[in-house]
């Protein structure tokens, strides 16, 4: 799938981006310009059912954004000018009912050109799941006639699942169109969470390598024989700049003797998090400074290599623990990357995401948009 999108003419065009984690699914509706409106978010349910239920709940939370749409008098109808400059309706079909894309961003190793989830750490049994093919089934019992009782709205828009990509895919391409990627064609992407994620764009496009797994940036190696990483690695990006990774670091200080503020919260029963010993810097804990400048070399060593591989314009950075900011996660970033890289790949910008935690619904709308096209 192509994912370079072209400049639309006249009026606005609309898709419906879902953003599917392990517990909840998050949809809206989005426009051509990036913005979002009608937002549904759903418990996803997977520990009651399997991938057909799930598929079920995406189609659920679709159905919630086309009603809040109607409620709004949105219109969806997609026009353009043609060659004639007369208006036309591409996406509407012979019983004058308007199809309306839908993009979905999941978790995992995704087939994106075949709409299989491989393999998903959030959705344990899943292996080769036609997740696409499951939606669209849903989808389907949508239109024309199970909710008419209610409203015609299934009566005018058709909704249909154009494209699925891996969520951090998806971020990335929301940051690329409506983010902090626009006007760039080479760009990557971190996620900064639980685990690590990553996307490349090349080209103006998602790119996915020869058997759709580029971008596990999080599985660069940083430190040769280092921590254990989840992937079953040692010394991976993941195992110092994830969440539970960044606090089991500071609480092994702890208990190696370290004084810290944060010790004190240990003791009175506080779980830490990135979050808090974030606070705890900027209140001038000496440890928690330290542990988000390792963090930030960290980052800064595997930038360096995707900088040298690559050679990408900007590398953009989000999820919570980027919320850490510039002086304690990004001046360390860019400090690791100008001592260790040659001058070219070395300017390589590297900024914080714009579109926080809409990317994944922007990016999959785009998604959607792309298939549209192909």
């Amino acid at each position: 799938m192509t994912f370079t999108l072209t400049n639309y003419r006249d009026e606005t065009r609309y898709s419906i981006g879902v953003d599917l984690g392990g517990t909840d699914i998050k949809a809206g509706l989005v426009s051509s310009a990036g913005d979002i409106s009608c937002r549904v978010v759903l418990p996803t349910d997977v520990e009651t059912g399997g991938p057909k239920l799930v598929a079920a709940r995406i189609a659920e939370a679709v159905r919630q954004v086309l009603l809040k749409a109607e409620t709004a008098s949105i219109d969806l109808t997609s026009k353009e000018s043609d060659s004639r400059g007369e208006i036309t309706s591409p996406l509407q079909t012979d019983d004058n009912v308007h199809e309306i894309g839908v993009g979905l961003g999941a978790p995992g190793l995704i087939i994106a050109e075949t709409g299989v989830v491989h393999f998903s750490p959030n959705f344990p049994g899943w292996s080769d799941i036609p997740l696409v093919a499951y939606v669209n089934a849903e989808l389907a019992k949508l239109h024309p006639t199970k909710y008419a009782a209610q409203t015609d709205i299934h009566k005018k828009y058709k909704p249909i699942l154009r494209g699925m990509d891996n969520d951090v895919n998806a971020m990335t391409l929301g940051e690329l169109h409506h983010g902090a990627g626009v006007g760039y064609r080479s760009l990557v992407a971190l996620t900064l969470g639980t685990g690590v994620g990553g996307g490349v764009v090349i080209d103006g496009e998602v790119y996915h390598g020869s058997q759709n797994t580029a971008g596990e940036l999080g599985h660069t190696i940083v430190e040769p024989n280092g921590r254990i990483c989840g992937c079953g690695n040692r010394g991976c990006l993941e195992a110092y700049a994830g969440a539970k990774n960044i606090v089991q670091r500071i609480e092994e200080k702890i208990e190696n003797g370290r004084r810290s503020s944060l010790a004190d919260a240990i003791e009175d029963g506080i779980a830490l998090t990135p979050r808090v010993i974030a606070q705890a810097a900027e209140a001038g804990d000496a440890l928690a400074i330290e542990i988000f400048a390792e963090t930030g070399a960290y980052i800064g060593i595997a930038l360096t290599s995707i900088a040298h591989i690559l050679n990408p314009q900007i590398a953009i950075i989000g999820g919570g623990i980027a919320e850490a900011g510039e002086k304690l996660l990004f001046e360390p970033i860019r400090k690791e990357l100008s001592k260790r890289a040659m001058d070219i790949p070395a300017r390589m910008k590297i900024v914080k995401a714009h579109l926080g935690n809409d990317a994944g619904i922007v990016g999959a709308a785009m998604l959607a948009m792309a298939g549209e096209e192909s």
